[in-house]
């Protein structure tokens, strides 16, 4: 259904003990090395990061244009970044799989662009031309083919004045398993792209530096790195302050992927110099703002709130672009399926997900459409895979796409109990803390124990080797109110994202596709249970049905 809805738009248009310090201020200045040439007059680098698709959400796209707009009646060199996350996390993003916000970077006016990990989630071929449609395009030092070769330039130099500024692109190398490995797989299921994702960092390092000395080799006086990395990510040896720990020569870090809200963070690199780290939280929360002075000063800043011009606080012609696009999206899928007289959230209060570190009824009730579609023994989703929640009200195709954006196929696989119980172990591995691969359950019910230290083995590019090297966190796992038998073989509703395809690191060792039964992709899945209940949802999911018990 919505494949069509889609294709009939196209036809129309470890780091050691580190030396940094958590500033508890907006600004904060230090001094650039004093070779450097200074630049005339002061050099504004706005930025943004995960804005993942949030187009109108908080400051805007609109009102970011109209920031701009307001610093260059201040000085002429204002240049504006996006370190990664742009092109999906929403409806707007997964309709047109990210042409419609390609379309909007470009007429806020964008000067540069890295990609993060979910600029893959529609596949290479769709981020290459992606990356022509994107007027300012992509660099990326660590996006690497199978020949070692860099997709994009791993740095770009722009001159204002006297001055040169180097920015130099990073992409996280976790973006492996966090989009869709399949995504950097040849057909024989080989690996054919790399991001410098060894066990310890050190290739990402390597090309990091290497970028660097190039960069300040053409004449850089200032050296930017333009990073998806996250302060606090998956593996430590991925991360911001470890890279610039091991490196020399960069200036400040503008960061990315762990939606942060990190007005600074000091880190010293490898010759004790202290490198700032900054990053703007989400959903264009934050305007980030990093300003090179004439003295040859840095001061890091979040913006969150656009001071009005003539009355207004958001250009207008970007607002109507996107009012213009979004009743395209409603005209298509305003549709209503069903009705629902109470929230279904994927979010609290404070914009942070429910989704990713215990059970949910949103969880539930759409782990329960897998089971009772495909007639399983038992079916899960992935906390990272539900990106929206269910208003109260009328239920329209809308609201199913706004779940789930991604276009995953949910699948009917055959499983034994232990690997099935292994999964479990891995999804809850961070658990209380949030992780896109833990599991929602429909059909299980488990405990876990949070006093008990995860001890489940990944490899060097963070997936799941399939072994336990301790005691289980899960425990007391029933299916069907019988307790599971590690030899027995399961029935396993789930999406291929995570069940063949390995994402968020899961492996689902020995799962076997049953071919006779049809896939549906995962909001067609959602539309077809909410009619099969006749259109309204049941008080069942007003709670949670104690299907995941943490301890």
């Amino acid at each position: 259904m919505y494949n069509n809805i889609i294709n009939n738009w196209r036809l129309r248009k470890k780091m050691k003990k580190s030396k940094f310090m958590i500033a508890l201020f907006a600004a904060v200045f230090f001094t650039i090395s004093a070779f450097a040439a200074n630049p005339d007059k002061d050099i504004v680098i706005l930025y943004t990061n995960d804005v993942h698709c949030g187009a109108d959400d908080n400051i805007g796209y609109a009102g970011l244009s109209l920031y701009k707009q307001e610093m260059k009646e201040l000085t002429p060199y204002v240049t504006l970044v996006d370190a990664g996350d742009a092109l999906q996390g929403a409806t707007i993003g997964s309709f047109s799989k990210g042409e419609y916000i390609v379309d909007l970077m470009n007429e806020t006016g964008y000067d540069l662009a890295i990609p993060g990990n979910h600029e893959f989630d529609y596949g290479i071929p769709q981020l290459m031309k992606m990356s022509k449609k994107l007027k300012c395009g992509y660099i990326s030092c660590n996006f690497l083919n199978k020949k070692g070769k860099a997709i994009f330039p791993a740095y770009k130099i722009f001159s204002y004045g006297d001055a040169k500024v180097a920015f130099v692109g990073v992409s996280t190398p976790e973006t492996l398993v966090a989009s869709n490995p399949i995504t950097f797989q040849d057909k024989k299921g080989n690996t054919i792209y790399d991001f410098g994702g060894d066990n310890d960092g050190k290739k990402m390092v390597e090309l990091t530096q290497a970028a660097i000395d190039e960069a300040r080799s053409k004449g850089a006086d200032f050296v930017i790195l333009l990073a998806h990395l996250g302060e606090n990510t998956t593996v430590s040896d991925w991360n911001a302050m470890n890279l610039i720990a091991r490196i020399s020569g960069a200036d400040a870090l503008i960061d990315g992927h762990s939606h942060e809200i990190t007005p600074l963070l000091m880190a010293d690199d490898k010759d004790g110099k202290a490198v700032p780290i900054t990053q703007s939280g989400t959903k264009l929360a934050n305007i980030g703002k990093v300003t090179i002075s004439t003295e040859g000063k840095i001061t890091t800043e979040l913006v969150s709130q656009v001071p009005a011009k003539d009355g207004e606080s958001k250009d207008a012609r970007i607002a109507a672009e996107i009012d213009t696009i979004k009743a395209d999206i409603h005209a298509s899928l305003n549709k209503t399926i069903g009705y629902i007289d109470y929230e279904l959230p994927a979010l609290d209060a404070n914009k942070k997900w429910l989704t990713r570190s215990g059970e949910l009824p949103l969880g539930d009730f759409i782990t329960d459409a897998g089971k009772t579609i495909f007639k399983a023994d038992v079916a899960i989703i992935n906390g990272g895979g539900i990106r929206g929640g269910i208003d109260k009200g009328d239920i329209t195709l809308y609201d199913m796409l706004s779940v789930h954006p991604f276009g995953n196929y949910i699948c009917l696989y055959e499983i034994s109990g232990q690997a099935l119980l292994d999964e479990l172990e891995y999804g809850a591995k961070k658990v209380p803390e949030n992780f896109g691969g833990f599991l929602h359950v429909s059909g299980i019910t488990y405990k876990i124990n949070t006093a008990i230290p995860s001890s489940v083995e990944v490899n060097e590019k963070a997936c799941f080797t399939g072994k336990v090297n301790g005691e289980y966190r899960v425990h007391d796992v029933y299916v069907n109110g019988e307790p599971l038998d590690v030899n027995k073989t399961y029935r396993l509703a789930g999406p291929d994202f995570v069940i063949a395809n390995h994402g968020d690191g899961h492996l689902f060792k020995g799962a076997k596709l049953v071919t006779s039964a049809t896939p549906m992709v995962d909001c067609d899945l959602l539309t077809e249970y909410v009619k099969l209940t006749g259109g309204k949802i049941s008080d069942d999911y007003r709670k949670n049905q104690e299907r995941i018990v943490i301890k």
